[in-house]
C-alpha cells in the first residue's frame, strides 16, 4: 500500500515503456488492473533507483528528462543563432521549424496480425520512416499505435512543434477530444496519447483522405516490425 493515490494517467506518465508493456501483460495475467500492476512495478522500481517511494521516483525522472531536454533545447539554439535572420518563415502556412508526420495502421485479417508506421519529415525534407506490429488486434488498435510510434519518434527527435496528418476518423476524433468513447481499450488509448502530447509545446493532428496517407500506408501494409 502506499499514502499516495495515483491515477492511472499519472502512474502512464511515470512509468517507462517497457513498464507500461510489463504493466499489461502482469494485469493480464494476474486478473488485476493495469492501474494496480502498473503501481506494483513502479514501487519496485523506485527501490532499485535507491528512492523511497513513486513520488521520488517521479521527481527523479523529470529530474533525468529536464536535464535531456536542456540539452536538446541547447542544440535548437544554437541552430537559430546560425541563421541570418530570426524571423521565422512559412511554406503553405507551416512554420518551417514545425515538423510535420503521418501515421497509419492496418489488420489482416480484422481482426488479426497488425501493422502500422509512421513518417517524420523534417523542416528541410529529411524524412525518417518507422514501423511496427502487434500479433493481434483491429484496424482501431493498428491505427492508435501508429499515432502512438509517431508521438513517441517524435519526442526521442527532441521536437517542440508537430503537425500530425491521420486518415482514420475515429483516431483523430477520439484524440481531439471530439468523441469520448466509453469503452475501456478507448479510454486507455486516450489517456496514453493525451500525457503523450503534453511532450510538445505546440502539436496539432489532422484528418486526411486515404491517397493523401499513402507513404505512410504503403510503409504499414510491409511492415515486420
Amino acid at each position: 500500500m502506499t499514502d499516495t493515490a495515483f491515477t492511472y494517467a499519472q502512474l502512464v506518465a511515470i512509468a517507462t515503456r517497457a513498464e507500461r508493456k510489463l504493466g499489461l501483460q502482469q494485469a493480464r495475467q494476474q486478473d488485476t488492473s493495469v492501474l494496480q500492476a502498473l503501481e506494483g512495478l513502479l514501487l519496485l522500481a523506485a527501490t532499485k533507483a535507491g528512492v523511497g517511494n513513486i513520488v521520488q521516483l517521479a521527481e527523479l525522472r523529470l529530474q533525468q528528462l529536464a536535464n535531456q531536454q536542456t540539452l536538446q533545447a541547447a542544440r535548437r539554439i544554437a541552430k537559430v543563432a546560425d541563421r541570418k535572420n530570426g524571423r521565422i518563415k512559412t511554406v503553405s502556412g507551416v512554420s518551417e521549424q514545425v515538423w510535420q508526420a503521418w501515421f497509419d495502421g492496418s489488420a489482416v485479417p480484422n481482426p488479426g496480425k497488425c501493422r502500422f508506421a509512421c513518417v517524420l519529415q523534417a523542416p528541410d525534407g529529411q524524412v525518417f520512416e518507422y514501423a511496427g506490429h502487434l500479433e493481434y488486434g483491429d484496424s482501431c488498435d493498428a491505427e492508435f499505435s501508429g499515432l502512438i510510434l509517431t508521438l513517441k519518434q517524435a519526442h526521442k527527435h527532441g521536437l517542440s512543434q508537430l503537425l500530425v496528418h491521420g486518415d482514420s476518423q475515429v483516431v483523430i476524433d477520439e484524440v481531439n477530444q471530439r468523441t469520448k468513447s466509453s469503452l475501456p481499450r478507448m479510454i486507455e488509448y486516450r489517456q496514453q496519447l493525451e500525457v503523450l502530447c503534453q511532450l510538445f509545446e505546440t502539436i496539432q493532428i489532422k484528418w486526411i483522405p486515404r491517397h493523401k496517407n499513402s507513404r505512410a500506408d504503403a510503409l504499414a501494409q510491409h511492415a515486420t516490425n
